[in-house]
Parts: C-alpha cells; structure tokens; sequence
C-alpha cells in the first residue's frame, strides 16, 4: 500500500521498480538475484520502504509502521 500515492516523488517512481532493482545489483554487483518465498517469509509484515529524494541523491531505508505514517503525515500523504 503506498501512503503517500499523490506526492510527485511517489509519482515519479511508481514505474520505475525495475530500475531500482538493477541500479541495486549493480552496486552490489549482481547480475542475477533469486528471491524465494523463505525471502518473503522473513521480512517483518509491517515493514515499510520509504523513498526520499535528498540533496545527495535517492534514499531507500525499512522503516517500521509507526515511523513510516509520520512520515507520510509530514510530507502529505496521510490526513492529520
């Protein structure tokens, strides 16, 4: 669920997924990554990923549930 859909930074990435992904291997320096269920099974359910973009670049951090509705709030995406 995105809970910031109207902000432009949410806008501006919605379809851009992939390239995230690659520029991410690339700077791991993987050209092929396997994602298995067991992968998916660990990640915490309330987990959020927050996008901002700052100064020195795009900043992509897991953030928890309460962390990521403050944000939205702040920048928003959320009613108050």
């Amino acid at each position: 669920m995105e809970m910031n859909p109207n902000h432009p930074a949410t806008q501006a990435m919605h379809d851009q997924w992939h390239k995230v992904c690659a520029i991410l291997m690339a700077k791991l320096g993987e050209d092929h990554v396997v994602i298995t269920m067991d992968d998916v099974r660990q990640l915490d359910p309330e987990t959020s990923i927050v996008f901002q973009e700052l100064g020195d670049g795009i900043h992509l951090r897991m953030v928890g549930p309460e962390e990521a509705e403050r944000l939205a709030r702040e920048h928003g995406g959320l009613p108050t």
